[in-house]
């Protein structure tokens, strides 16, 4: 996360943003390679300067953490987490149109973030404890609904905003996410909902 954190903070836009005493980092799970394969998209396949260069997790302390101070927190959940921010660079090498990131990765990277939420909140179980027997009990994807509104242009860096819309019992939650450019425009927006797969959709 050193090396990710290194790179933001030379990154003006992306470095005042990291200074906001609201938020505190936090690693991103899926980027650590595991025996099992999981997470194998993001830890391996995206994880190329060609491709995701860096990526970086805040979340905002809820007023009720009695850890309200900047810094990092790499392993503990926080279960009353309901906003992140998630900053990647991008490389070309997921390209649709020239110089355009492809519209199935504006979707992945939204999936990816919402997911991201999920588990700073503790509402997935840590990756030591999942195995083939146990994945009935772990949050999955019902449906994303994305709008395209701007490209998204590569290389370059982006922030995808993630907030907790609705929780229903442990079992449901809406979550919605915004992409944006370094100008604060919104370049996409993707609102999802996730379930345990043993709750009806």
């Amino acid at each position: 996360m050193d090396t990710d954190i290194s790179h933001f903070q030379s990154i003006p836009w992306v470095s005042a943003l990291l200074r906001d005493p609201e938020f505190t980092n936090r690693a991103i799970p899926s980027r650590t390679v595991k025996e099992t394969t999981e997470d194998a998209f993001y830890a391996r396949t995206l994880n190329s300067p060609e491709t995701i260069k860096a990526c970086l997790m805040q979340y905002r302390i809820p007023e009720s953490s009695s850890s309200a101070s900047s810094g990092s927190n790499t392993t503990s959940s926080t279960p009353n987490v309901t906003e992140l921010r998630t900053f990647f660079t991008l490389g070309s090498d997921m390209n649709g149109y020239p110089g355009t990131l492809h519209g199935g990765m504006v979707a992945t990277l939204l999936d990816e973030c919402t997911g991201l939420l999920l588990m700073a909140r503790g509402d997935v179980a840590d990756n030591t404890t999942r195995s083939d027997n146990n994945l009935h009990s772990v949050p999955v994807t019902a449906y994303l609904n994305t709008k395209f509104r701007r490209p998204v242009p590569t290389p370059g860096t982006i922030v995808v905003y993630t907030k907790l819309v609705e929780v229903s019992e442990s079992k449901k939650w809406k979550i919605q996410a915004d992409v944006l450019d370094h100008k604060g425009r919104v370049l996409a927006t993707g609102e999802s909902l996730f379930v345990r797969t043993k709750a009806k959709i």
